[in-house]
Protein backbone atom coordinates (compact mmCIF):
# COMPACT_ATOMS: atom_id res chain seq x y z
CA UNK A 1 0.00 0.00 0.00
CA UNK A 2 1.60 3.55 -1.49
CA UNK A 3 1.58 6.71 0.86
CA UNK A 4 -1.26 7.93 -1.14
CA UNK A 5 -3.48 4.72 -0.64
CA UNK A 6 -2.99 4.83 2.96
CA UNK A 7 -3.67 8.33 3.57
CA UNK A 8 -6.87 8.08 1.30
CA UNK A 9 -7.38 5.27 3.36
CA UNK A 10 -7.00 6.47 6.60
CA UNK A 11 -8.84 9.68 5.81
CA UNK A 12 -12.20 7.71 4.49
CA UNK A 13 -11.95 5.54 8.23
CA UNK A 14 -11.87 9.20 10.15
CA UNK A 15 -14.57 10.83 7.73
CA UNK A 16 -17.14 8.63 9.22
CA UNK A 17 -16.92 9.29 12.94
CA UNK A 18 -15.44 13.39 12.55
CA UNK A 19 -17.68 14.80 9.97
CA UNK A 20 -20.87 13.63 11.83
CA UNK A 21 -19.55 14.68 14.96
CA UNK A 22 -18.67 17.68 13.40
CA UNK A 23 -21.83 18.77 11.25
CA UNK A 24 -24.11 17.85 14.01
CA UNK A 25 -23.55 21.51 15.24
CA UNK A 26 -24.63 22.33 12.02
CA UNK A 27 -27.62 20.19 11.25
CA UNK A 28 -28.66 20.94 14.59
CA UNK A 29 -28.47 24.88 14.03
CA UNK A 30 -32.25 24.98 13.35
CA UNK A 31 -33.36 23.18 16.39
CA UNK A 32 -30.72 25.36 18.69
CA UNK A 33 -32.29 28.86 17.15
CA UNK A 34 -35.74 28.03 17.23
CA UNK A 35 -35.43 26.95 21.27
CA UNK A 36 -32.90 29.16 22.03
CA UNK A 37 -32.86 32.59 22.02
CA UNK A 38 -30.22 34.99 20.33
CA UNK A 39 -28.12 35.91 23.44
CA UNK A 40 -28.45 32.50 25.04
CA UNK A 41 -27.09 30.59 21.74
CA UNK A 42 -24.13 33.23 22.02
CA UNK A 43 -23.80 32.22 25.68
CA UNK A 44 -23.60 28.76 24.78
CA UNK A 45 -20.83 29.83 22.45
CA UNK A 46 -18.50 31.60 25.13
CA UNK A 47 -18.69 28.71 27.82
CA UNK A 48 -17.37 26.49 24.57
CA UNK A 49 -14.50 29.35 24.11
CA UNK A 50 -13.75 29.21 27.83
CA UNK A 51 -13.64 25.04 28.00
CA UNK A 52 -11.67 25.13 24.52
CA UNK A 53 -9.20 27.66 25.96
CA UNK A 54 -8.93 24.97 29.83
CA UNK A 55 -8.43 22.09 28.06
CA UNK A 56 -4.96 22.76 27.14
CA UNK A 57 -3.51 24.42 30.74
CA UNK A 58 -5.28 21.51 32.64
CA UNK A 59 -4.17 19.11 30.69
CA UNK A 60 -0.52 20.46 30.08
CA UNK A 61 -1.71 19.69 25.85
CA UNK A 62 -0.78 15.89 27.22
CA UNK A 63 -3.04 14.60 24.53
CA UNK A 64 -1.04 15.52 22.01
CA UNK A 65 1.63 13.24 23.19
CA UNK A 66 -0.21 10.35 23.95
CA UNK A 67 -0.94 10.22 20.24
CA UNK A 68 2.21 10.41 19.48
CA UNK A 69 4.40 8.77 21.96
CA UNK A 70 2.44 5.24 22.12
CA UNK A 71 2.45 4.80 18.52
CA UNK A 72 4.23 2.05 16.96
CA UNK A 73 5.54 0.84 20.43
CA UNK A 74 4.98 -2.66 21.99
CA UNK A 75 1.79 -2.97 24.43
CA UNK A 76 3.85 -2.89 27.62
CA UNK A 77 5.21 0.36 26.63
CA UNK A 78 1.71 2.26 25.53
CA UNK A 79 0.49 0.76 28.54
CA UNK A 80 3.07 3.15 30.76
CA UNK A 81 2.18 6.19 28.30
CA UNK A 82 -1.85 5.38 28.80
CA UNK A 83 -1.63 5.01 32.79
CA UNK A 84 0.09 7.96 33.14
CA UNK A 85 -1.45 10.13 31.18
CA UNK A 86 -4.84 9.52 32.41
CA UNK A 87 -3.72 9.30 36.10
CA UNK A 88 -1.75 12.87 35.46
CA UNK A 89 -5.19 14.18 33.69
CA UNK A 90 -7.87 12.98 36.63
CA UNK A 91 -5.31 14.56 38.76
CA UNK A 92 -5.42 17.58 37.39
CA UNK A 93 -9.22 17.64 36.99
CA UNK A 94 -9.57 17.01 40.73
CA UNK A 95 -7.11 20.07 41.43
CA UNK A 96 -8.74 21.94 38.69
CA UNK A 97 -12.04 21.77 40.67
CA UNK A 98 -10.48 22.87 43.81
CA UNK A 99 -9.28 25.98 42.06
CA UNK A 100 -12.97 26.80 40.43
CA UNK A 101 -14.25 26.24 44.20
CA UNK A 102 -11.47 29.13 45.37
CA UNK A 103 -12.87 30.85 42.08
CA UNK A 104 -16.01 30.70 42.96
CA UNK A 105 -15.82 32.01 46.44
CA UNK A 106 -14.06 35.29 45.99
CA UNK A 107 -16.04 36.25 42.32
CA UNK A 108 -18.80 36.06 44.74
CA UNK A 109 -17.24 38.62 47.47
CA UNK A 110 -15.89 40.99 45.16
CA UNK A 111 -19.71 40.39 43.46
CA UNK A 112 -18.49 40.19 39.64
CA UNK A 113 -20.88 38.90 37.31
CA UNK A 114 -20.13 37.69 33.75
CA UNK A 115 -20.80 35.02 31.70
CA UNK A 116 -18.01 32.83 33.38
CA UNK A 117 -18.86 33.91 37.01
CA UNK A 118 -22.69 32.64 36.52
CA UNK A 119 -21.87 29.57 34.72
CA UNK A 120 -18.46 28.39 36.55
CA UNK A 121 -19.64 24.89 36.80
CA UNK A 122 -21.39 24.38 33.24
CA UNK A 123 -18.03 25.11 32.28
CA UNK A 124 -16.09 22.61 34.71
CA UNK A 125 -18.28 19.51 34.00
CA UNK A 126 -17.94 20.42 30.17
CA UNK A 127 -14.33 20.64 30.64
CA UNK A 128 -14.27 17.38 32.45
CA UNK A 129 -16.21 15.45 29.85
CA UNK A 130 -14.25 17.14 27.07
CA UNK A 131 -10.94 16.20 28.57
CA UNK A 132 -11.62 12.67 29.44
CA UNK A 133 -12.92 12.26 25.56
CA UNK A 134 -10.03 13.65 23.81
CA UNK A 135 -7.50 11.48 26.08
CA UNK A 136 -9.66 8.50 24.83
CA UNK A 137 -9.79 8.77 21.59
CA UNK A 138 -6.26 10.68 20.96
CA UNK A 139 -4.93 6.99 22.38
CA UNK A 140 -7.37 5.02 20.20
CA UNK A 141 -6.06 6.53 17.24
CA UNK A 142 -2.35 6.07 18.70
CA UNK A 143 -3.39 2.32 18.94
CA UNK A 144 -4.17 2.08 14.83
CA UNK A 145 -7.95 1.59 16.30
CA UNK A 146 -9.44 4.11 13.31
CA UNK A 147 -12.29 1.80 12.97
CA UNK A 148 -13.51 2.31 16.53
CA UNK A 149 -12.28 6.20 16.56
CA UNK A 150 -14.34 6.48 13.36
CA UNK A 151 -17.24 4.59 14.92
CA UNK A 152 -16.95 6.51 18.37
CA UNK A 153 -17.66 9.94 16.31
CA UNK A 154 -20.70 8.18 15.33
CA UNK A 155 -21.62 7.54 18.67
CA UNK A 156 -20.96 11.14 19.50
CA UNK A 157 -23.26 12.43 16.94
CA UNK A 158 -26.34 10.04 17.46
CA UNK A 159 -26.01 11.16 21.26
CA UNK A 160 -25.92 15.27 21.17
CA UNK A 161 -28.62 15.07 19.05
CA UNK A 162 -30.58 12.75 21.02
CA UNK A 163 -30.04 14.61 24.47
CA UNK A 164 -30.16 17.79 23.20
CA UNK A 165 -33.73 16.91 22.15
CA UNK A 166 -34.43 16.03 25.22
CA UNK A 167 -32.85 18.90 27.27
CA UNK A 168 -32.37 22.16 25.57
CA UNK A 169 -36.39 22.35 25.42
CA UNK A 170 -36.59 22.27 29.02
CA UNK A 171 -33.58 24.02 30.33
CA UNK A 172 -32.48 25.87 27.63
CA UNK A 173 -28.62 26.92 27.75
CA UNK A 174 -27.96 24.52 30.61
CA UNK A 175 -29.76 21.79 28.34
CA UNK A 176 -27.22 22.75 25.86
CA UNK A 177 -24.31 22.05 28.12
CA UNK A 178 -25.77 19.02 29.68
CA UNK A 179 -26.28 17.18 26.01
CA UNK A 180 -22.67 17.58 25.23
CA UNK A 181 -21.12 16.64 28.66
CA UNK A 182 -23.77 13.36 28.17
CA UNK A 183 -22.82 12.63 24.73
CA UNK A 184 -18.55 13.23 25.53
CA UNK A 185 -19.34 10.81 28.43
CA UNK A 186 -21.17 7.89 26.71
CA UNK A 187 -18.41 8.20 23.51
CA UNK A 188 -15.32 8.29 25.83
CA UNK A 189 -17.11 4.94 27.56
CA UNK A 190 -17.62 3.19 23.97
CA UNK A 191 -14.24 4.18 23.10
CA UNK A 192 -12.67 2.48 26.17
CA UNK A 193 -14.88 -0.56 26.01
CA UNK A 194 -14.72 -1.54 22.09
CA UNK A 195 -11.13 -0.29 21.91
CA UNK A 196 -10.03 -2.28 24.94
CA UNK A 197 -8.08 0.44 26.00
CA UNK A 198 -9.12 -0.28 29.52
CA UNK A 199 -6.47 -3.59 29.25
CA UNK A 200 -3.65 -0.85 28.45
CA UNK A 201 -4.46 1.50 31.97
CA UNK A 202 -3.40 0.18 35.21
CA UNK A 203 -1.97 2.72 38.48
CA UNK A 204 1.15 0.25 38.55
CA UNK A 205 2.16 1.05 35.00
CA UNK A 206 2.31 4.68 35.96
CA UNK A 207 6.00 5.54 35.11
CA UNK A 208 7.11 9.00 35.67
CA UNK A 209 9.63 8.84 33.19
CA UNK A 210 7.29 8.12 30.84
CA UNK A 211 4.97 11.20 31.91
CA UNK A 212 7.99 13.38 31.97
CA UNK A 213 8.93 12.43 28.33
CA UNK A 214 4.97 13.24 27.08
CA UNK A 215 4.94 16.53 29.27
CA UNK A 216 8.41 17.72 27.77
CA UNK A 217 7.05 17.21 24.37
CA UNK A 218 3.44 18.63 25.03
CA UNK A 219 4.36 21.86 27.78
CA UNK A 220 5.60 23.82 25.36
CA UNK A 221 2.00 23.78 23.45
CA UNK A 222 0.32 25.87 26.17
CA UNK A 223 1.41 28.52 25.18
CA UNK A 224 0.71 27.77 21.67
CA UNK A 225 -2.72 26.60 23.05
CA UNK A 226 -3.16 29.81 24.52
CA UNK A 227 -2.02 32.09 21.89
CA UNK A 228 -4.04 30.05 19.35
CA UNK A 229 -7.14 30.41 21.65
CA UNK A 230 -6.25 34.55 21.76
CA UNK A 231 -6.65 34.16 17.63
CA UNK A 232 -9.69 32.25 17.36
CA UNK A 233 -11.26 32.85 20.65
CA UNK A 234 -10.60 36.36 22.31
CA UNK A 235 -13.16 38.45 20.15
CA UNK A 236 -15.74 36.58 22.28
CA UNK A 237 -15.40 38.26 25.94
CA UNK A 238 -14.18 41.49 23.95
CA UNK A 239 -17.69 41.54 21.89
CA UNK A 240 -19.22 40.29 25.48
CA UNK A 241 -17.82 44.08 26.89
CA UNK A 242 -18.64 45.66 24.02
CA UNK A 243 -21.13 44.96 22.03
CA UNK A 244 -23.59 42.32 24.33
CA UNK A 245 -25.04 38.55 23.89
CA UNK A 246 -26.51 39.75 20.79
CA UNK A 247 -23.97 40.01 18.41
CA UNK A 248 -22.33 37.21 20.26
CA UNK A 249 -25.09 35.00 18.68
CA UNK A 250 -24.97 36.76 15.40
CA UNK A 251 -21.58 36.05 15.18
CA UNK A 252 -21.37 32.50 16.59
CA UNK A 253 -24.32 31.05 13.86
CA UNK A 254 -22.07 32.83 11.46
CA UNK A 255 -19.09 31.14 12.40
CA UNK A 256 -21.06 27.60 12.56
CA UNK A 257 -20.61 27.43 8.58
CA UNK A 258 -17.03 27.89 8.07
CA UNK A 259 -17.20 25.17 10.13
CA UNK A 260 -17.38 22.75 7.16
CA UNK A 261 -14.42 24.24 6.01
CA UNK A 262 -12.76 23.45 9.37
CA UNK A 263 -14.60 19.25 9.05
CA UNK A 264 -13.07 18.70 5.60
CA UNK A 265 -9.98 19.87 6.92
CA UNK A 266 -10.04 18.11 9.90
CA UNK A 267 -11.46 14.88 8.67
CA UNK A 268 -7.82 14.97 6.67
CA UNK A 269 -5.61 16.46 8.75
CA UNK A 270 -5.93 14.02 11.62
CA UNK A 271 -4.64 11.13 8.48
CA UNK A 272 -2.12 13.57 7.28
CA UNK A 273 -0.51 13.54 10.86
CA UNK A 274 0.10 9.88 10.70
CA UNK A 275 1.29 10.29 6.92
CA UNK A 276 3.80 13.15 7.61
CA UNK A 277 5.45 11.14 11.04
CA UNK A 278 5.08 8.05 8.46
CA UNK A 279 6.79 9.80 5.48
CA UNK A 280 9.09 12.78 6.68
CA UNK A 281 12.39 12.34 5.84
CA UNK A 282 11.94 9.52 3.13
CA UNK A 283 12.98 10.19 -0.52
CA UNK A 284 10.01 12.02 -2.47
CA UNK A 285 8.45 13.81 0.94
CA UNK A 286 8.66 17.28 -0.51
CA UNK A 287 7.03 16.43 -4.12
CA UNK A 288 4.37 14.27 -1.52
CA UNK A 289 3.71 17.09 0.51
CA UNK A 290 3.39 20.36 -2.55
CA UNK A 291 1.23 17.55 -3.87
CA UNK A 292 -1.32 17.12 -1.00
CA UNK A 293 -0.73 20.86 -0.10
CA UNK A 294 -2.45 21.59 -3.64
CA UNK A 295 -5.22 19.11 -3.26
CA UNK A 296 -6.14 20.68 -0.21
CA UNK A 297 -5.73 24.44 -1.31
CA UNK A 298 -7.96 23.53 -4.05
CA UNK A 299 -11.19 21.87 -2.26
CA UNK A 300 -10.74 24.93 0.63
CA UNK A 301 -10.94 27.41 -1.96
CA UNK A 302 -13.90 25.69 -4.04
CA UNK A 303 -15.55 25.21 -0.58
CA UNK A 304 -15.27 29.05 -0.01
CA UNK A 305 -16.38 29.89 -3.57
CA UNK A 306 -19.82 27.69 -3.03
CA UNK A 307 -20.16 28.80 0.58
CA UNK A 308 -19.77 32.53 -0.23
CA UNK A 309 -22.44 32.03 -3.21
CA UNK A 310 -24.78 30.27 -0.87
CA UNK A 311 -24.30 32.28 2.16
CA UNK A 312 -28.08 33.39 1.87
CA UNK A 313 -29.70 30.39 1.12
CA UNK A 314 -27.74 27.88 3.63
CA UNK A 315 -28.40 30.95 6.64
CA UNK A 316 -32.06 30.58 5.36
CA UNK A 317 -32.74 26.89 5.80
CA UNK A 318 -30.44 26.64 9.42
CA UNK A 319 -31.44 29.29 11.37
CA UNK A 320 -34.27 31.66 11.86
CA UNK A 321 -35.31 34.81 10.60
CA UNK A 322 -33.79 36.38 13.43
CA UNK A 323 -30.60 35.52 12.61
CA UNK A 324 -30.39 36.33 9.00
CA UNK A 325 -27.81 38.84 9.07
CA UNK A 326 -25.43 36.62 9.59
CA UNK A 327 -24.93 35.33 6.46
CA UNK A 328 -22.55 38.94 5.34
CA UNK A 329 -20.21 37.93 7.85
CA UNK A 330 -19.64 33.55 6.78
CA UNK A 331 -17.62 34.53 3.67
CA UNK A 332 -15.00 36.89 5.76
CA UNK A 333 -14.88 34.24 8.65
CA UNK A 334 -14.78 31.32 6.09
CA UNK A 335 -11.78 32.67 4.01
CA UNK A 336 -10.22 32.91 7.84
CA UNK A 337 -10.43 29.37 9.02
CA UNK A 338 -8.74 28.66 5.27
CA UNK A 339 -5.44 30.00 6.25
CA UNK A 340 -6.16 28.85 9.92
CA UNK A 341 -5.98 25.20 8.09
CA UNK A 342 -3.23 25.72 5.95
CA UNK A 343 -1.31 26.76 9.61
CA UNK A 344 -2.49 23.15 10.55
CA UNK A 345 -0.82 21.98 7.16
CA UNK A 346 2.17 23.25 7.52
CA UNK A 347 2.44 22.75 11.40
CA UNK A 348 2.17 18.68 10.93
CA UNK A 349 6.20 19.00 10.00
CA UNK A 350 6.88 20.21 13.53
CA UNK A 351 5.31 16.80 14.81
CA UNK A 352 7.05 15.00 12.81
CA UNK A 353 10.28 16.60 14.05
CA UNK A 354 9.20 17.01 17.73
CA UNK A 355 10.27 20.63 17.85
CA UNK A 356 6.64 22.10 19.30
CA UNK A 357 8.24 25.19 19.66
CA UNK A 358 7.61 26.35 16.37
CA UNK A 359 4.16 25.82 16.69
CA UNK A 360 4.57 28.28 19.56
CA UNK A 361 6.95 30.93 17.55
CA UNK A 362 4.32 31.11 14.69
CA UNK A 363 1.13 31.57 17.08
CA UNK A 364 2.80 33.98 19.23
CA UNK A 365 2.52 36.48 16.02
CA UNK A 366 -1.37 35.70 15.33
CA UNK A 367 -1.91 36.34 19.22
CA UNK A 368 -0.46 39.92 18.78
CA UNK A 369 -2.31 40.69 15.13
CA UNK A 370 -5.18 39.19 17.43
CA UNK A 371 -5.35 41.52 20.63
CA UNK A 372 -4.54 44.44 18.74
CA UNK A 373 -6.94 44.29 16.30
CA UNK A 374 -9.86 42.67 18.48
CA UNK A 375 -9.75 45.46 20.55
CA UNK A 376 -9.06 48.50 18.14
CA UNK A 377 -11.88 47.15 15.57
CA UNK A 378 -14.80 45.57 17.45
CA UNK A 379 -15.39 48.84 19.38
CA UNK A 380 -15.14 50.68 16.19
CA UNK A 381 -16.74 48.11 13.80
CA UNK A 382 -18.74 45.53 15.65
CA UNK A 383 -18.90 41.97 13.92
CA UNK A 384 -16.78 43.12 11.07
CA UNK A 385 -14.06 44.19 13.69
CA UNK A 386 -14.30 40.46 14.37
CA UNK A 387 -13.94 39.01 11.13
CA UNK A 388 -11.54 41.39 10.44
CA UNK A 389 -9.16 40.40 13.43
CA UNK A 390 -10.14 36.61 12.37
CA UNK A 391 -8.79 37.02 8.90
CA UNK A 392 -5.66 38.83 9.74
CA UNK A 393 -4.18 36.50 12.43
CA UNK A 394 -4.58 33.68 11.06
CA UNK A 395 -3.26 34.82 7.60
CA UNK A 396 0.01 35.73 9.70
CA UNK A 397 0.19 32.57 11.42
CA UNK A 398 -0.11 30.11 8.53
CA UNK A 399 2.85 32.29 6.91
CA UNK A 400 4.75 32.12 9.71
CA UNK A 401 4.33 28.16 9.97
CA UNK A 402 5.13 28.08 6.27
CA UNK A 403 8.41 30.27 6.86
CA UNK A 404 9.52 27.81 10.28
CA UNK A 405 8.90 24.95 8.37
CA UNK A 406 10.50 25.96 5.03
CA UNK A 407 14.25 24.43 6.17
CA UNK A 408 12.38 21.01 6.22
CA UNK A 409 10.21 21.48 2.98
CA UNK A 410 9.71 24.09 0.40
CA UNK A 411 6.27 25.39 -0.85
CA UNK A 412 6.49 24.87 -4.91
CA UNK A 413 4.77 27.62 -7.09
CA UNK A 414 4.02 29.90 -4.47
CA UNK A 415 1.98 32.29 -6.92
CA UNK A 416 -0.70 29.96 -7.84
CA UNK A 417 -1.64 30.24 -4.06
CA UNK A 418 -1.29 34.35 -4.50
CA UNK A 419 -3.34 34.25 -7.54
CA UNK A 420 -6.16 32.12 -6.36
CA UNK A 421 -6.11 34.10 -2.89
CA UNK A 422 -6.78 37.32 -4.84
CA UNK A 423 -9.60 35.72 -6.85
CA UNK A 424 -11.27 34.48 -3.82
CA UNK A 425 -11.43 38.02 -2.26
CA UNK A 426 -12.94 39.84 -5.11
CA UNK A 427 -15.47 37.32 -5.22
CA UNK A 428 -16.16 38.27 -1.45
CA UNK A 429 -16.25 41.77 -1.58
CA UNK A 430 -18.28 41.93 -4.36
CA UNK A 431 -21.00 39.35 -3.12
CA UNK A 432 -21.28 41.40 0.27
CA UNK A 433 -21.40 44.64 -1.58
CA UNK A 434 -24.34 42.75 -3.74
CA UNK A 435 -23.05 43.71 -7.16
CA UNK A 436 -24.47 43.04 -10.02
CA UNK A 437 -24.45 38.90 -10.29
CA UNK A 438 -23.20 38.82 -13.37
CA UNK A 439 -19.64 40.69 -12.25
CA UNK A 440 -19.71 38.07 -9.50
CA UNK A 441 -20.25 35.23 -11.97
CA UNK A 442 -17.81 36.29 -14.41
CA UNK A 443 -15.29 36.02 -11.33
CA UNK A 444 -16.14 33.00 -10.36
CA UNK A 445 -15.70 31.58 -14.15
CA UNK A 446 -12.28 33.40 -14.04
CA UNK A 447 -10.96 31.42 -11.01
CA UNK A 448 -12.36 28.24 -12.14
CA UNK A 449 -10.81 28.58 -15.33
CA UNK A 450 -7.92 29.61 -13.28
CA UNK A 451 -8.04 26.31 -11.40
CA UNK A 452 -8.76 24.61 -14.47
CA UNK A 453 -5.46 25.42 -16.29
CA UNK A 454 -3.00 24.88 -13.18
CA UNK A 455 -5.07 21.92 -11.88
CA UNK A 456 -6.51 19.78 -14.44
CA UNK A 457 -5.30 15.99 -12.57
CA UNK A 458 -6.45 17.84 -9.25
CA UNK A 459 -10.17 19.20 -10.93
CA UNK A 460 -10.89 15.60 -12.35
CA UNK A 461 -9.62 13.79 -9.34
CA UNK A 462 -12.10 15.43 -6.96
CA UNK A 463 -14.84 15.17 -9.65
CA UNK A 464 -14.18 11.29 -10.28
CA UNK A 465 -14.12 10.87 -6.29
CA UNK A 466 -17.65 12.94 -6.07
CA UNK A 467 -19.14 10.74 -8.44
CA UNK A 468 -17.41 7.59 -7.06
CA UNK A 469 -19.23 8.47 -3.84
CA UNK A 470 -22.82 9.16 -5.79
CA UNK A 471 -22.39 6.08 -7.49
CA UNK A 472 -22.55 7.62 -10.92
Amino acid sequence: MNKYTRLGKNTALVFLGNAGSKFIGLLMLPFYTRWLSIEDYGLTDIITVYVTFLIGIVTCCIGESLFIFPKSQKKEIQKKYFSSATSFCLSMLLLTGLIFLAIEFVLKQLQIQNSFSQNIWLIYFMLVSNVIQQISQQFVRSIDKIVIYSTTGIVLTFATALFAFIFIPCWGVKGYVLSIILANTCSSIYSFIFSRSYSYFSFKDNNLQALVSMLKYSVPLIPNGIMWWLVNALNRPVMETYLGFHDMGIFAVANKFPGILTVIFGVFGTSWQISVIEEFGKDGYCIFYNKILRLVFTLLAIVLMLLTLFSKVVISIFATSDFYEAWQYIPFLTFGVLFSNIAGFAGTNFSATRESKYYFYSSIWGAIVAIIMNFVFIPLLGIWGACISVIFSFFMMAVCRIWYSWKYVKIADIQFYIILLLFLVIMMVLYVKEVNPIIIASVCILMMYYLYIHEKDILFMIVSRVKSLLGT
